[in-house]
């Protein structure tokens, strides 16, 4: 179809099926990232926030499209959101190095925690299970203050 044929009906259409391939793509990303988390952040993390960033400006725009009359509304009010879109990037309200941002606090905060719990390559040699059970507890420890710091905040 081409563009200049779409009508409002049509428009809020497209707008849901894009929230809603969003949406879809966060619960996949999201399970994915509670699965392995240290893995996810450090392949995938980009594109669960690029997915939040477009979930977001989707359903603003779907909004906004909801009480236009015509395509004429239409067309200002993507203007405006593009506007506004930009807007948050120029002014780093979007970070899209989130992903190397978290990875490399997760790294830091791991090692400071490995440091004063005296977790060495020694006591994984001597004792894999202990080993396993305390990374594990500090990789959780890490990845709660990773959410808290930068993804939720």
């Amino acid at each position: 179809m081409e563009q200049g044929n779409w009508n409002v009906d049509e428009m809020l259409h497209w707008l849901d099926m894009k929230i809603n391939r969003e949406d879809r793509d966060i619960r996949e990303q999201s399970k994915k990232m509670n699965e392995n988390f240290l893995h996810f952040f450090e392949w995938n993390a980009e594109s669960l926030y690029k997915s939040h960033f477009m979930s977001g400006c989707y359903k603003i725009l779907r909004q906004a499209v909801d009480g236009a009359k015509d395509m004429d509304t239409v067309r200002n009010i993507v203007e405006d959101n593009i506007a506004y879109c930009e807007s948050k990037l120029l002014n780093g309200q979007v970070d899209c190095n989130s992903s190397s941002r978290t990875q490399e606090r997760m790294e830091r905060l791991t090692e400071q925690m490995k440091r004063v719990q005296g977790i060495t390559e020694q006591l994984k040699a001597e004792n894999a299970l202990e080993w396993t059970q305390r990374m594990n507890n500090i990789r959780a420890c890490a990845k709660e203050i990773v959410e808290k710091e930068i993804i939720f905040a």
